[in-house]
């Protein structure tokens, strides 16, 4: 049987075939990198409308400004950096620092360990995203996914005082808010049906079947049988008007709109919103955000769903690796490059102290109240489902709720699409 690591090294050679020939002649022999010019340590970094090449230079200048050391910014050569890497890591000419990405199976033996490094080990995640007992990547903060953001106005009006901490407030909450005109919970169509359920259900899960994923991965427990609660709660929202049925056809942005013209009470989404909030300007309320509710006798507030976010990892063949991990270190210690990292897509970080007004200090304080941030949809690191493909199949069974299928329905959907595809 070929090794794990030889049959990475297979995979990213197969890769090498999309690479021009060019390129292959170009790269250094045995290295994984084509290395820059003396001193100069090569990033590939997601390039966007707001972090655009000008920012990320800006960002790294003090770090070159203290070391002597010369940043080089690439964007990726294909359609993403997720594309790009394994096709450069084949063709030996893979940049030193990584971000945006995580390791997988392919790439991490490709990566430096970086478990010894005393100032990676309060960064966030750290943990939560080791690879047996590997840790490639270290991230500046976290998309805080489990948060539920209410319109105050509505709340008043409702006669509701407070935000529900249990299931059976909440759903006396959306009947309230019903009576007083509002749309209890929107919701919309496309990726986000699945999503939401996943975001108000994680504090309550990860209670009942701590790292579920993994429980599912050694077939302790099924997916069906995780989820089953949330699907019978979801069809009661449903067949109680709580959320209308029309709202299946919405896009996303829809729905966002729907909540910031003051139509909606409740909307549960990430941490992502507060920008969205940010750029609507002054809205005809006040928005309220809170933890997601529990299940009687769990502990309130529960775990908080999150991804890691603005990761790094360092290519194990770069040129300089010294000065790659000194990079990484700059950009996700140093107060200054915390902080404008955390001013942008909804980044946060536990404890930080970095000062919040409106929205965003809610999400802050949601995020430091929470005992624990945990893996969300397919996992991460060592707590992962056996599939791949979760999120888009969880969404297909959860729209299915809407058109007639039982929660029974869905979860015995769920369990057969694992079973097929493990």
């Amino acid at each position: 049987m070929m090794s794990a690591h030889r049959g990475s090294k297979a995979r990213l050679a197969a890769l090498a075939a999309v690479v021009p020939l060019t390129l292959l002649a170009a790269c250094s022999q045995g290295t994984g990198s084509s290395g820059g010019e003396d001193g100069e340590i090569r990033m590939m970094v997601n390039l966007t409308d707001n972090l655009d090449q000008a920012y990320w230079e800006k960002l790294v200048k003090p770090f070159e400004d203290k070391t002597g050391l010369k940043v080089k910014i690439e964007g990726p050569t294909g359609k993403s950096v997720a594309e790009s890497f394994p096709q450069q890591l084949a063709a030996g000419t893979a940049p030193d620092v990584i971000q945006s990405i995580f390791p997988d199976d392919d790439t991490a033996p490709e990566l430096l360990d970086l478990s010894g490094e005393a100032w990676a080990k309060d960064t966030s995640m750290f943990d939560e995203y080791a690879i047996g007992d590997a840790h490639y990547a270290v991230g500046v903060g976290t998309q805080t996914q489990s948060l539920v953001y209410y319109n105050k106005t509505a709340f008043e009006k409702a006669g509701i005082k407070t935000p529900p901490t249990t299931w059976d407030a909440l759903a006396d909450d959306m009947a309230e808010l019903k009576k007083a005109g509002y749309t209890p919970m929107q919701t919309a169509g496309d990726y986000m049906t699945g999503l939401q359920l996943q975001q108000i259900f994680h504090p309550t899960l990860n209670q009942a079947h701590p790292k579920w994923q993994s429980d599912v991965k050694g077939e302790k427990l099924t997916v069906g049988k995780a989820y089953e609660p949330a699907f019978e709660k979801y069809a009661d929202w449903i067949d109680s008007g709580y959320i209308a049925k029309t709202d299946v056809g919405l896009n996303p942005s829809q729905a966002d709109g729907n909540f910031v013209a003051g139509k909606v009470g409740l909307y549960t989404n990430g941490s992502w919103f507060a920008a969205t909030l940010d750029k609507a300007g002054k809205l005809p309320f006040e928005v309220g955000v809170f933890s997601p509710p529990v299940d009687d006798g769990e502990s309130y507030p529960g775990p908080q769903g999150a991804t890691m976010a603005n990761p790094y990892m360092v290519n194990k063949g770069a040129a300089d690796a010294d000065g790659a991990k000194q990079l990484v270190e700059y950009l996700v210690t140093d107060p200054a490059a915390v902080e404008t990292q955390l001013g942008s897509d909804g980044v946060f970080r536990q404890g930080s102290k970095v000062e919040q007004t409106g929205v965003g200090s809610q999400i802050q304080g949601v995020l430091d109240d929470a005992p624990e941030l945990v893996a969300v949809g397919e996992g991460q690191g060592n707590v992962r489902l056996p599939v791949t493909g979760f999120n888009p199949k969880f969404t297909e069974v959860a729209q299915s709720l809407y058109t007639g299928a039982s929660p029974a329905d869905a979860a015995k959907a769920i369990d057969q699409w694992v079973d097929e595809n493990r």
